[in-house]
């Protein structure tokens, strides 16, 4: 086995150990010259890449520090870069995203993933699994997901992304009692037909121990399902939730963040994408309640239509004090709403959106000046 092989061989088997990605960035730079004319070129280009997106992961996500750091490694991955780094796995994944310097994240095609997943994870160090398949119900032939479910190389993965894949039932059992995806850590189960009572009881169960991801979007008859689970999860302990799209009534969005399963959050996605004639659920609620605010960094409210009123429970409340990216496009803000937002107070954003919301160029300048660290998208 080569020095390159054994780095290589080194970071698959310690995805999270950054490392050997740092070692094997500086075996590229100093030996990219003796390395085959197709990879030479981007050898030096490749090492800053691995250093540039470790230390935008290292950073305090989404600060100054962590998006300069993203923005060199982006420069770094040009269509040409991107194209010779995936060539590898071209015939094999439908995208790829890199982190921390290697393909960590892919996106297959169901109907081909199992015959070629041992291979995929024999090349890179995947960590984040996206499944697609055509819609059953447009579609010539069905493109089974239980397969998919089975390899044993998928225990090396902490995410699966199944969201709009049309789940039946049967698949959301088979997905529950995989024996493979027992350590997942993160699941979007987003847009697909879930039935109430299965989700409720997957919350209250057993399955995957070490869950602290979970997006439900867009399923929208799962409000009273999930205010229900949670109350039977304290076992659990998320650290992200996305409820975007779920029609929710006030009285259950208010006791499914109660719950000591969603206390120690740091990301809550609550779009909402109804009108004015279909108010989102926070609409009524104060926000400093209801909000588990403790450990909460990423916050996105878009749509709720919290107005003035919200905004001067996130601004007076000092449990917001580690927000650092807050959503509030589409929420009938107002000039009285940028006041307060401008006003001397706690918070330190680094990013801010309050587009849709009749706001001018000048509110876009003043909120740029309070929060100058931030990224204010009007």
């Amino acid at each position: 086995m080569s020095d390159r092989e054994a780095l290589l061989a080194a970071i698959r088997c310690a995805p999270d150990d950054d490392l050997p990605r740092l070692v094997y960035a500086d075996w590229l730079e100093e030996n990219g010259e003796s390395m085959p004319p197709e990879e030479r070129s981007s050898a030096r280009d490749r090492a800053e890449f691995i250093r540039a997106q470790i230390e935008a992961c290292r950073a305090e996500p989404y600060s100054p520090a962590a998006r300069a750091a993203a923005q060199r490694a982006s420069r770094r991955l040009t269509p040409a870069n991107r194209e010779a780094w995936t060539a590898h796995l071209r015939d094999k994944i439908l995208d790829a995203a890199f982190e921390r310097g290697f393909i960590e994240r892919i996106t297959v095609d169901a109907a081909v993933f199992p015959r070629d997943a041992q291979a995929l994870f024999e090349a890179e160090p995947i960590r984040a699994l996206r499944l697609t398949r055509p819609n059953p119900r447009f579609a010539d032939w069905e493109v089974l997901l239980e397969p998919c479910f089975e390899p044993s190389c998928l225990r090396q993965i902490a995410a699966l992304d199944v969201r709009n894949v049309e789940l039946p039932f049967s698949d959301c059992e088979k997905l529950a009692e995989a024996p493979a995806l027992t350590g997942l850590i993160t699941l979007a189960l987003g847009g697909n037909p879930l039935f109430p009572q299965w989700v409720r009881g997957v919350l209250e169960s057993q399955s995957w121990p070490r869950l602290t991801g979970l997006d439900l979007a867009e399923i929208a008859n799962l409000g009273p399902a999930i205010a229900d689970g949670f109350r039977g999860a304290d076992h659990r302990r998320f650290k992200s939730i996305d409820l975007s799209g779920i029609g929710f009534r006030s009285g259950d969005l208010k006791r499914a963040l109660s719950q000591a399963c969603v206390a120690e959050l740091e990301e809550l996605r609550v779009r909402w994408d109804g009108n004015a004639a279909r108010l989102g659920s926070l609409t009524h609620l104060e926000l400093g309640w209801v909000i588990p605010w403790e450990r909460l960094r990423f916050l996105d409210l878009d749509g709720q239509g919290i107005g003035p009123e919200g905004v001067r429970e996130i601004v007076r409340h000092d449990r917001t004090a580690d927000l650092r990216w807050l959503g509030l496009a589409r929420n009938q803000l107002g000039l009285d709403s940028v006041r307060m937002l401008t006003e001397d107070s706690h918070l330190r954003l680094f990013y801010l959106d309050v587009r849709d919301n009749g706001l001018g160029p000048r509110e876009g300048h003043a909120l740029q000046r309070r929060y100058p660290e931030a990224v204010v998208v009007i």
